[in-house]
């Protein structure tokens, strides 16, 4: 249970909070830059992407999704930007938009790239201090 709710609660919980935060006809901001609604858009589904991946690697249920987690993690990610758009264009106020599509994408693609990043840094720098001394 603790695992449970280390791990997959905080998924859902962003999941509900992007849901809940769709469903409101108009959320006031303050303007900044003509694409900051994209970059919010890509910074929400990075954390998405996150926290599925994190889901989905600490799950023991499902073998084949633990050893897929980061794929699953973009799959779930991009299919849940779809559905938000989906969703969106059926509240008043709002409405379906490819770029917002695009840019959740973007956000969980860029987790991707730096989570494999990080990922080969750190098993570089795991090899190097295996080694014997003078060999680094």
């Amino acid at each position: 249970m603790k695992q449970f709710v280390r791990y997959q609660v905080p998924a859902i919980a962003w999941i509900a909070l992007i849901f809940w935060l769709s469903s409101i006809p108009s959320i006031p901001t303050l303007r900044l830059f003509s694409f900051q609604d994209k970059v919010a858009h890509a910074i929400v589904f990075f954390f998405l992407c996150w926290f599925a991946h994190r889901a989905f690697f600490y799950q023991v249920r499902f073998p084949s999704l633990q050893r897929r987690a980061l794929l699953v993690g973009l799959a779930v990610t991009i299919l849940y930007g779809v559905m938000d758009e989906v969703h969106q264009f059926f509240v008043p106020g709002r409405s379906f938009d490819y770029f917002d599509m695009l840019a959740d994408t973007l956000g969980g693609l860029a987790y991707v790239g730096i989570f494999l990043l990080l990922d080969a840094h750190w098993k570089r720098r795991k090899r190097v201090a295996m080694l014997p001394d003078g060999l680094g």
